[in-house]
């Protein structure tokens, strides 16, 4: 297989344009040695002459009038091909696919996305709602370029990086006994009935850890798996859930 470079071949196409080897050492900043060096090891990989070298100018041979055009081709294929690259490593232009829990989908990145969109619209963006458990293994094996979910011990293939800290929310139909008081502490949940997500949810996860720690016995409604679903309201409930604040379409008292 020949071992042909891109700045051989640069070489060979200033030299071709420039019909002298001390133009076309000024034109890509090599030395005239140098040059030489690159003209004859593209010839002895190619096994033929590409020049015909006279006293003061060189001109092509036959199989070097073959090859020019075919030369600046490559070499503006690798120039678009690191154009490609360099605006994709810019933000001007690529796709990337987001996974994030069900509720940052539909609460905090719309937004996000919109503004993201704004200063790099030719960027393609595709968010995939997910269940929480499922994101970073679609990370890990790279289904999806960027995962965003609660914190949680991760593989080595991922690495994580902290976006904000949430806080926990109560959430409550109107009329509940909560709406009377100004604040809700954790101990005031003991006894309440709580609609909350299935037990492998990591917010669920956190919720029963410390509800544990506490000592804090509450009523398990049961368990759904959207938080439009959890709010109480909206399932015709007198109970209340514990959801992260991000939810503002819904009013948490805390």
């Amino acid at each position: 297989m020949k071992n042909v470079t891109i700045k051989q071949l640069r070489a060979f196409v200033a030299v071709a344009e420039l019909g002298r080897f001390r133009l076309a050492t000024e034109h890509i900043g090599v030395t005239q040695s140098a040059i030489s060096v690159l003209i004859k090891e593209l010839e002895s990989q190619l096994g033929v002459m590409l020049f015909d070298r006279h006293t003061r100018m060189v001109g092509l041979t036959y199989a070097g009038e073959i090859f020019l055009p075919l030369a600046r081709r490559a070499i503006e294929q690798v120039d678009n091909a690191i154009n490609t690259m360099d605006d994709i490593a810019s933000l001007r232009t690529g796709k990337v696919t987001i996974a994030a829990a069900i509720v940052l989908a539909s609460s905090l990145l719309p937004d996000v996305i919109a503004r993201f969109k704004k200063e790099h619209p030719l960027v393609k963006v595709s968010l995939l709602d997910l269940p929480e458990n499922r994101i970073r293994d679609l990370v890990a094996d790279g289904s999806v370029d960027i995962g965003v979910a609660t914190s949680r011990p991760i593989e080595e293939k991922v690495r994580e990086h902290h976006l904000f800290y949430d806080r926990f929310a109560v959430f409550f139909a109107k009329g509940h006994p909560f709406e009377s008081g100004t604040q809700v502490r954790w101990i005031d949940m003991e006894g309440q009935d709580l609609v909350g997500f299935p037990p492998d949810s990591p917010i669920q996860k956190m919720v029963d850890r410390v509800l544990g720690e506490n000592e804090i016995s509450v009523n398990r409604l049961f368990a759904v798996n959207s938080h439009r679903r959890c709010c109480p309201w909206s399932i015709g409930v007198s109970g209340c859930a514990l959801l992260q604040r991000t939810l503002t379409r819904c009013r948490p008292r805390h």
